[in-house]
């Protein structure tokens, strides 16, 4: 039969797959050959009884052939095999009637054994599968098709012999013995060698070491000689009985070199104690009756045989689970490597507990969220005190990590953590129950962290953000309602005229300008902090040139030389157009506006740039809140929205500066003095 689908080709031999046709023909007739010829040298000349011959490889080489032809011509493989075992028979001495009748046992037995063979070792390479004879299992039900096939061929062949005219009472349970002695034998070792054999060879490359993975070749040398020196002793002294010596050999190549070298080797000196026991020689020959001497041989071929396959495949086993089982390690820590570096990266926290409270796993981000740094343990865990967002402490039982502890999953929960030393944490929570541990039988949990304490102080800004935002257009709006209303009743009664109408329209206008204004400085504020940066060489001096022009305030406004910066151009527009801007806004009624804009390299790196009006000047308490959103600090006396100064500032920030205002050291106003990265040629 075939091997599995790996399968190659032997020289000039066709092989295929495990679904494949077998070997060809011309191979049948080569093995019919081989039978006659090896059984034509390996006859005894004494035959006993009725004829049954002890050919030794009778037995193994016609189940090798079916095996090896997968089925494939049935019927012309059984015509030459019936044939081969004729002829073989036939030239061992037996009658014509007899040695038909023994050929066709040998045919019964062969087939069965095929088919006993495919069905109890469908894994087995010849047998319906690709592997070699590799467990002892695996050899137990080898033996056990090779056994029940040899029997049901010797029951065969002993009818035959008794029934046949002329046999009569020639036979007798010996002989009876010696057919399934020398059948059993020849099977088990010749069978064995070619499925490992033709396995090896039909497998890919690179094959496994010959000699094994344990022997080297020293050993093996000494093991061969060992043989040598041991049968040698066995056969050649006459008075001691050292039959008993020889399974050392066996042992000692099955348990140390590979399945393949061990089959080899009871195949060797199975055919040497046949061949030296036909010869008259050795312990098995000087049984009184020579019939049982050689049939105790041929049951000591089948207890090597089967002894070294049993150790030999033992062996294979236990190295293919150490392998499965080294593989598994290897994979086991490469899984938790891969695990406990995904979880390492992880920007969330994480953390693993059980019931008794116990940290099981966390990762860094977990000690970063909680603020205690490298010190993350149970103990610090329990050191956390946990509240709502509206102030509230959370009980233990009321926490995610117990409620995940119950069974429930908690999803994206807030709650503030209060941390010893470092403070209060918003946090977003999520608990999900994990395998209860039955080992130790705790239930788990799984706890995903994420610092969310910025993110809720921006959704607080922003909620606050947009209430000031609603009340601002509200006022114009409001504005805007009302005297359109008046427009409307003073058309309605008619007497609407023409200085009046104008009036209610400049105020119209008014209000919907200051809308115009705050909204524009709403998508200013926005864009300010969410715009790239596209940083280049500004000149301040001629940016402040044409600011002014556009303004036309040239009369009001001077301007030194200033270094150039390293900016966004389109951003430091916006930062000077607004100071500018306030500066000409914020001057007393009736005074003109007196502003100068001046530069200097502050330090290798940053240009302080300074703003210097002669206005109203801004209060002491209120110079650091003039850049909050929407705060004014004049508010009564000038519109505006109280966006553009945290404008400016979020600006310089965004460039890596700073921002102050002061007050005006050569008397009456203020000085805007901002740092902007200096420009290197």
């Amino acid at each position: 039969m075939g091997g599995g689908p790996e399968s190659g080709a032997m020289p000039h031999v066709q092989t295929t797959s495990r679904n494949g046709a077998g070997v060809g023909l011309g191979f049948s007739v080569l093995f019919a050959v081989v039978f006659v010829v090896t059984s034509t040298v390996t006859r005894r000349i004494e035959l006993s009884g009725a004829g049954f011959s002890q050919l030794w490889p009778a037995g193994g080489l016609p189940v090798l052939w079916l095996l090896l032809r997968q089925g494939r011509g049935p019927v012309v493989d059984s015509v030459l095999v019936l044939c081969a075992a004729f002829a073989a028979n036939l030239i061992a001495g037996s009658d014509a009637a007899i040695a038909m009748a023994f050929a066709v046992a040998n045919l019964v037995q062969s087939w069965l054994a095929v088919l006993l063979l495919r069905r109890w070792c469908p894994e087995t390479w010849g047998c319906g599968g690709d592997r070699p004879l590799d467990t002892p299992r695996t050899v137990a039900r080898f033996g056990a098709a090779l056994a029940v096939s040899m029997a049901v061929g010797t029951a065969l062949a002993s009818v035959g012999a008794v029934l046949l005219p002329g046999a009569g009472d020639a036979f007798d349970p010996v002989a009876s013995g010696l057919w399934f002695g020398r059948n059993l034998g020849s099977a088990l070792i010749v069978v064995a060698l070619g499925i490992m054999i033709f396995q090896r060879v039909t497998s890919p490359r690179p094959w496994p070491p010959l000699r094994g993975v344990d022997g080297g070749p020293s050993e093996l040398l000494v093991a061969t000689l060992f043989t040598i020196f041991m049968y040698g002793l066995a056969f050649s002294l006459d008075d001691l009985p050292l039959a008993f010596p020889l399974l050392a050999a066996t042992v000692w190549y099955a348990a140390r070199f590979s399945t393949l070298l061990s089959a080899a080797h009871s195949f060797v000196v199975g055919l040497a104690t046949m061949m030296l026991t036909l010869q008259g020689v050795g312990p098995f020959a000087r049984v009184d009756d020579p019939d049982v001497g050689f049939m105790i041989a041929q049951f000591y071929i089948a207890t090597i045989a089967l002894t070294g396959l049993a150790i030999a495949t033992g062996r294979d086993e236990r190295q293919a689970l150490a392998d499965d089982l080294r593989r598994a390690q290897e994979a086991t820590a490469y899984e938790g490597s891969v695990r406990a570096a995904v979880i390492g990266s992880m920007t969330e926290g994480v953390l693993v507990v059980d019931e008794r409270g116990d940290l099981l796993v966390h990762n860094e981000a977990a000690a970063r969220v909680l603020g205690v740094g490298d010190e993350l343990s149970t103990d610090t865990r329990f050191s956390l005190s946990s509240w709502t967002l509206d102030g509230v402490e959370m009980e233990l039982h009321e926490r995610p990590t117990a409620r995940a502890l119950r069974g429930e999953r908690v999803e994206n929960e807030l709650m503030v953590v209060q941390v010893d030393g470092v403070g209060e944490r918003v946090l977003t929570v999520s608990a999900i129950p994990l395998p209860r541990d039955e080992r130790q039988g705790r239930t788990r949990a799984l706890v995903l962290l994420r610092d969310t304490t910025n993110e809720h102080a921006s959704r607080q800004e922003l909620s606050a953000f947009a209430g000031v935002v609603a009340h601002d257009l509200r006022n114009p709006l409001a504005a805007i309602d009302g005297w359109t209303e008046m427009i409307a009743d003073e058309l309605d009664n008619g007497a609407l005229d023409a200085q009046l109408a104008r009036e209610f329209v400049s105020r119209v206008r008014s209000s919907s300008r200051r809308m115009r204004e705050l909204i524009r400085d709403l998508l200013a504020h926005a864009t300010s902090s969410s715009r790239d940066l596209e940083v280049g060489r500004v000149d301040v001096t001629a940016m402040v040139e044409e600011i002014v022009v556009a303004r036309n305030a040239q009369a009001f406004v001077s301007v030194d030389a200033v270094p150039p910066v390293l900016a966004d151009p389109v951003l430091v527009r916006q930062v000077l157009d607004n100071l500018v801007g306030n500066a000409l806004k914020y001057v007393e009624p009736g005074e003109d506006p007196k502003i100068s804009v001046h530069g200097c390299r502050s330090d290798a790196r940053l240009v302080t740039i300074g703003v210097t009006d002669h206005g109203i000047g801004i209060p002491e308490e209120e110079r650091e809140r003039v850049f909050e959103e929407f705060h004014r600090a004049h508010y009564r006396e000038y519109e505006g929205s109280g966006l553009g100064l945290s404008i400016v500032r979020r600006i310089v920030n965004r460039h890596g500066g700073t921002i102050e205002a002061l007050p005006n050291p050569a008397g009456r106003g203020s000085v805007f003095r901002f740092t902007l990265p200096a420009f290197e040629a």
